[in-house]
């Protein structure tokens, strides 16, 4: 009778052992979606400005596409339809209210940047795209990671593909 006590007993110690083992990684996850929650909070901000920005400047009707990039200022942009259903994209810098229109047909698209630089530099994973302005001229910016494992900018003309900044290895 002694010895059925003692295996119930370890397995029940066991048991309460996965449970709280189950309970401490459920707690964990739960910490790390709010953290991740509160990182994105200025982004979804920032998205939502814009989009109201050319919304109500009537540059946009509706917003498919939404870049952030940060080197030396931040920009936003957004592509989307107008009320002609052109596709245009609206650059803003950081919180300011001024949008720079493009017509994304008089340029290179997202994925003709990415295969520009593909065919030309063979990134291990291309990290981040986005509409920015260079010297007040439209351009994609595109940050990734090559066969090196090195950090890269590069930056080419949204009209041309012509090249205007690089920085390599970082």
């Amino acid at each position: 009778m002694e010895m059925r006590s003692t295996v119930h007993g370890r397995r029940g110690k066991r048991l309460r052992r996965w449970l709280l083992g189950i309970l401490i990684f459920l707690v964990i996850i739960l910490i790390g979606v709010s953290v991740l929650g509160e990182a994105q909070k200025p982004v979804d901000t920032a998205k939502d400005r814009v989009t109201k920005i050319a919304k109500q400047s009537g540059k946009l009707t509706t917003v498919s596409k939404f870049y952030r990039i940060s080197r030396q200022k931040v920009y936003y942009s957004a592509v989307g339809e107008n009320k002609k259903n052109q596709k245009i994209g609206v650059i803003v810098q950081g919180k300011s209210d001024k949008l720079t229109t493009i017509n994304m047909r008089d340029g290179l698209s997202e994925k003709q940047a990415r295969n520009l630089l593909n065919k030309q530099l063979h990134p291990k994973k291309v990290t981040s795209v986005g509409l920015a302005l260079y010297k007040k001229v439209p351009v994609w910016q595109l940050t990734f990671v090559d066969k090196d494992d090195n950090l890269n900018f590069i930056t080419y003309q949204f009209s041309d593909g012509k090249q205007v900044q690089s920085i390599r290895h970082l």
